[in-house]
């Protein structure tokens, strides 16, 4: 393994402490651009796949969880640790378990819905067409699906599926606000929730022929007088082959693989639900010769509905190539470990990694337990390296300190999830929307990557946002029913809350991703023994034991504790995972 490093020393190095002051300045940045990605020539590790040999104590499985959810609490740490660190990861991948739920009529207060949805009611499950009216389906869309979408990241079960969705839907970008049929959303993403853990191959054919994909890329225009090639060049330079410095496709590939695609169609069902169809009188019937990049394969031209099996004989020469399987495993790495791929890395990780995705005929899982397992991925030098988007934030923070939410009555419930919508949205995470095709510049913009989350217009939100959890009366979001933090039950989870140094350890370790240093331990003891006195938190503990409805005690150590979790929180460590 690497040689471990301060966390404060990895910040500098990497120049994401000056980001994390709101000091962006990415050209003081040491990386350069190397496979799609960057090189970092300090602080990076040899290490590789092999199994990871090390404890499985809390600070593992805590790294394990917050990079596999949003956010780990004590009653999932309890769990996992107590198992086999393989059986814990198994435990995380298999047998997802899909949304019970649907999106609920949010939004009559705001606008009628004209075909009829009851107020509380799904819309989706409502049969009725709906794309002939564009501000019902933008209330659909913004004042129900998002907040749903948001509610199950937080609602989350212990397993990956919320986060492999928000993953897949990042790598398949597309956007509602000038696409808005709700429906075709709604569809959209539960192929991509209901695939995220399956086949990438029957996965990369779902996505190429799914209704919203097909209008968000032009591929309902694509016809053999007027060839697209929207959707073909971005199959390709976003999808599944990428532009690292082996991925040799060419512009005539592009055009080839545009008329390959011709003649795919969308079409509105009577319960305003999509469908594809395949219209062979929009079917370029010509041969598709492709360059050595693709071994020189020619694709035969075909005639009426025998058109649709071009599509297929496209897909599988693209995933042919070793650049396919080996761009997908970079996506996955830089979203579960770390941006940088340097060539150790591409050696020791991609590259084995891309040969289990391609052993497996491109199933998904065996590569996400395969890093998952490794030694590399418990490497201390991949602990704390990834700066927090604001969804792993915000979601993260609820679920650490297992804050109320109203799961009734509904438009409470929706409430609170709105609350976590606009706070995303205000940091410039727009769940549903991202900037455009390669979706949020953090997993794909060289230099900065990461660091692009944090400036000095979102870390002051950041701080702003999580202050508004502290006060005793909370954040008034729902009517009785605020977002605020117990300090006083936090510290109970965990083995004598009444010594001080304990406290210090579990806060420290639960919310930050790294050991402390000395320093901020030392100033932490001190937020808890008023200055000094030795004795001060434990007799506080002790006596708001004997009497926890006594006014006097109980203020005492929450405002201890408070005091305490606004420090660690307020730590640029914080923003770490």
């Amino acid at each position: 393994m690497g040689n471990n490093v301060t966390r404060r020393d990895f910040l500098s190095q990497t120049g994401a402490e000056a980001l994390l002051k709101g000091k962006k300045n990415p050209t003081e940045d040491p990386a350069f651009k190397k496979y799609a990605n960057t090189q970092v020539p300090v602080a990076r590790t040899q290490s590789g796949l092999n199994t990871y040999p090390g404890d499985w104590t809390e600070k593992e499985v805590l790294h394990l969880l917050r990079r596999t959810t949003f956010g780990a609490s004590k009653a999932w740490v309890d769990t996992l640790k107590n198992m086999n660190f393989i059986d814990a990861v198994n435990l995380l991948i298999d047998n997802p378990q899909l949304p019970t739920t649907t999106p609920l009529n949010t939004y009559e207060r705001l606008y009628v819905d004209l075909h009829g949805v009851p107020y509380g009611a799904s819309w989706v499950d409502y049969p009725g067409t709906n794309d002939s009216d564009a501000m019902l389906n933008a209330y659909r869309t913004n004042f129900s699906f998002k907040q749903w979408w948001h509610g199950q990241m937080i609602t989350q079960p212990m397993h990956i599926l919320e986060k492999i969705t928000l993953f897949w839907a990042n790598h398949f970008s597309t956007q509602t606000e000038d696409f808005n049929y709700s429906k075709a959303i709604w569809q959209h993403y539960q192929k991509i929730r209901t695939n995220s853990l399956g086949n990438f191959s029957t996965f990369i054919k779902t996505i190429t022929i799914d209704p919203h994909m097909l209008f968000f890329l032009n591929g309902n225009l694509n016809s053999a007088s007027a060839p697209d090639e929207n959707y073909a060049r971005e199959l390709q330079e976003l999808f599944t082959i990428g532009k690292g410095p082996a991925s040799a496709y060419t512009e005539d590939d592009v055009k080839q693989a545009a008329k390959i695609l011709t003649g795919w169609r969308r079409q509105t069902q009577p319960d305003g639900f999509y469908t594809t169809i395949f219209d062979d009188t929009q079917h370029d019937t010509s041969d598709k010769q492709f360059s050595a990049f693709y071994n020189n394969t020619l694709i035969p031209g075909r005639t009426g509905q025998n058109g649709q099996a071009e599509t297929d004989d496209l897909l599988n020469m693209i995933l042919a190539t070793d650049e396919a399987a080996k761009y997908i495993c970079r996506c996955i790495y830089r979203w579960f470990v770390y941006y940088v791929i340097d060539d150790t890395t591409e050696q020791n990780i991609i590259t084995p990694l891309a040969a289990l995705l391609r052993g497996n005929n491109y199933e998904i899982a065996p590569v996400l337990k395969a890093l998952f397992t490794s030694e590399h991925f418990f490497d201390p030098l991949n602990r704390g390296c990834i700066i927090k988007s604001p969804v792993d934030l915000y979601i993260a923070f609820r679920r650490e300190f297992n804050v109320f939410l109203a799961d009734s009555p509904f438009d409470d419930q929706y409430a609170h999830w709105d609350h976590y919508k606009q706070i995303c949205e205000a940091n410039d995470q727009k769940i549903g929307d991202p900037p455009n095709v390669a979706g949020w510049p953090a997993y794909y913009q060289t230099p900065v990557f990461y660091q692009a989350w944090i400036n000095s217009d979102t870390v002051q939100k950041r701080a702003f946002v999580i202050s508004n959890y502290m006060p005793d009366n909370g954040f008034p979001v729902a009517i009785g029913a605020p977002i605020k933090v117990d300090f006083i039950a936090y510290n109970q989870q965990f083995s004598n809350p009444g010594d001080p140094s304990a406290v210090v350890s579990n806060f420290s370790m639960y919310l930050l991703p790294q050991d402390v240093t000395a320093d901020q331990t030392a100033f932490m003891l001190n937020i808890l023994l008023n200055g000094g006195q030795s004795h001060y938190w434990t007799d506080a503990w002790n006596a708001y034991l004997a009497n926890p409805t006594d006014n006097i005690s109980k203020g005492i150590v929450h405002d201890r504790l408070k005091a305490l979790v606004i420090y660690i929180t307020n730590l640029e460590e914080y923003q770490l995972f």
